[in-house]
């Protein structure tokens, strides 16, 4: 099923959310505030039996208000955090409002249940003009997520000590259950355009994502009838429409919400389906969902973003390899001069301007001599240059391939990979502190799998984690593998663990070629060596090493593939 990558939250899941958070933590007492990123605040409010947390982001892209579970402790850096925490301290949330068919809720806090209201946080979750704004009693901004200024808004510039106006009122009609089918439809069709633009500019609330949901439980089917012509679409389908819409009305006034992960989009938080998803709960399903979405972004962001640094790096290199090349073709008639001077003087009598001649020519040969080698000497080092991006781009592929990797342990070893592209190819500068924050915690994204007679494989997922398990962590009597002569991650076959079989060598070997560049290839050489006879070489990228003696074996990278994604 195609559909779009991130589910914007639309007025009916807003709805859903804060009607399940009304439910839950109201009253409770605001405890503490934490903000994660510029985008994201993350609150704690305690009620009689919890700590509950949600989680508020005014990303552009995915503004969203969600529960979340225990988040892990980011610090007080974040002044927006340290104000929130200091304004609402000892304070109770006593009520959540969002009215109608706007999308910006209000969170309101006193002193205790039934007093004046003392503070007010508006979430407004409305795409690229999304904002979490903090207000005093008397509605003055104490506090905001993001400044609006003149110049990126005429309409409803907005800073901290300016009092709060709301955003210009929506355009469109208000959904009414209680209107007619004719009058409905007649709506919609007064301007002849697709059924999706006539039915988000004649009705509030509407989003692409409740378009798709209202014609049809089938995601092709709603794609097809969304796009045609209001004026083309039978008089069956327009009634099968009214009903679902009218489905959807009725459970907005009831507030009869569930979460179904199938149907025409991602999720669905209306219908008489009953729920499938793990977890009942809206906010929290909705949570893990988001957070998965947006890691995936940001995964595909930075994998993006390294395959253009290593093709722009790989194709400076081949050029400067080019004009070595062309050098040493240029120098290697050194041999020719040489014996040209050679010849002049062997002459039985050598003329005064032969002697001059010769003694020139060998000058320039010993020059031409002397700047092969060092020219010799930067093709090498152009070659080795070129052969560590391969190697690179071979770890930026196999994040293709890992579809049932979980999302955090693949951000966290493309973060790692795009440290090293950062540090010994495409030289920038890194951020120590969170560079050595990462290096206490780079062994815990190895990916292992056992093998058929339940000893750990392990595979490399870039090169600093080649050398952990090949040299830091590999012991006496485990097994090296490696695609011959190709780029690719190191395999380790922890045998000094127990009996190995020739299942598990298979394997080992099957899975070095599958997580090479040769992963093409119907069989690829993979060289086996015992760990012990592993050495790093100086002056390389990590986990480059040389070895003596081992055995060649041929892998084939399908047969890992099915065993791989079995496991």
């Amino acid at each position: 099923m195609n559909k779009v990558p991130i589910q914007i939250m639309d007025l009916t899941t807003l709805k859903a959310v804060v009607f399940e958070l009304s439910q839950d933590i109201i009253p409770s007492r605001f405890e503490t505030a934490q903000q994660i990123d510029s985008h994201t605040i993350q609150l704690g409010l305690r009620t009689l039996e919890k700590l509950t947390w949600i989680e508020i982001s005014w990303l552009p892209e995915s503004p969203i208000i969600v529960s979340i579970p225990p988040p892990k402790r980011y610090g007080e850096k974040s002044t927006l955090a340290k104000q929130i925490k200091h304004l609402l301290v000892n304070l109770a949330l006593v009520d959540i409002t969002q009215i109608g068919f706007e999308r910006i809720v209000r969170f309101k806090f006193s002193s205790r249940p039934g007093e004046e209201i003392e503070k007010e946080l508006i979430v407004e979750l409305m795409g690229r003009h999304s904002n979490i704004l903090l207000l005093d009693r008397s509605g003055k901004v104490i506090t905001l997520g993001k400044q609006i200024k003149e110049s990126q808004s005429r309409l409803r510039p907005i800073g901290t000590g300016d009092i709060y106006t709301s955003p210009p009122p929506l355009k469109g009609l208000v959904p009414v259950l209680s209107e007619a089918f004719n009058s409905w439809k007649g709506n919609i069709c007064l301007v002849p355009s697709t059924f999706k633009n006539s039915l988000k500019d004649t009705y509030q609330g509407i989003s692409p994502a409740l378009t798709l949901q209202i014609v049809s439980s089938d995601y092709n089917e709603s794609l097809k009838i969304i796009n045609k012509p209001v004026t083309s679409i039978e008089l069956e389908t327009w009634e099968a429409i009214y009903k679902r819409w009218k489905e959807w009305l009725l459970d907005l006034e009831n507030s009869n919400y569930t979460i179904n992960f199938e149907g025409p989009t991602d999720y669905i938080v209306w219908g008489k389906k009953e729920s499938t998803a793990k977890n009942k709960k809206i906010g929290l399903s909705l949570s893990m969902y988001y957070s998965n979405k947006l890691v995936e972004r940001k995964i595909n962001s930075i994998r993006e973003k390294l395959k253009q640094d290593l093709a722009n790096c790989k194709g400076h290199e081949k050029r400067k390899l080019d004009v070595q090349e062309l050098l040493i073709k240029n120098i290697s008639e050194y041999i020719t001069m040489q014996n040209k001077a050679k010849s002049l003087l062997t002459l039985p009598s050598p003329t005064k301007k032969q002697i001059i001649e010769a003694q020139s020519l060998f000058k320039e040969a010993k020059r031409k001599k002397r700047s092969r080698e060092s020219i010799v000497n930067r093709i090498n080092f152009h070659k080795k240059k070129l052969s560590e991006i391969q190697c690179c781009e071979s770890f930026l592929d196999s994040f293709i391939y890992e579809e049932n990797e979980d999302n955090k342990n693949k951000l966290e070893s493309i973060i790692e990979l795009k440290e090293e592209v950062e540090e010994y190819i495409c030289i920038k500068k890194n951020n120590s502190k969170f560079k050595l924050k990462r290096k206490k915690e780079n062994s815990l994204n190895i990916k292992e799998i056992q093998s058929p007679s339940g000893l750990k494989i392990q595979i490399g997922g870039n090169n600093r984690q080649n050398e952990l398990i090949s040299l830091k962590k590999g012991k006496k009597g485990d097994l090296w593998f490696h695609a011959q002569e190709i780029p690719g991650s190191h395999v380790v076959l922890k045998s000094s663990d127990g009996l190995v079989d020739e299942t598990d060598i298979q394997l080992a070997a099957d899975l070095a070629s599958f997580f090479s560049r040769a992963r093409g290839n119907k069989l690829t050489p993979v060289n086996m060596v015992p760990i012990e006879n592993l050495k790093r070489l100086s002056g390389s990228l990590p986990g480059t090493v040389s070895h003596r003696g081992g055995k060649v074996l041929w892998g084939k990278a399908e047969r890992a593939a099915k065993y791989f994604y079995q496991k």
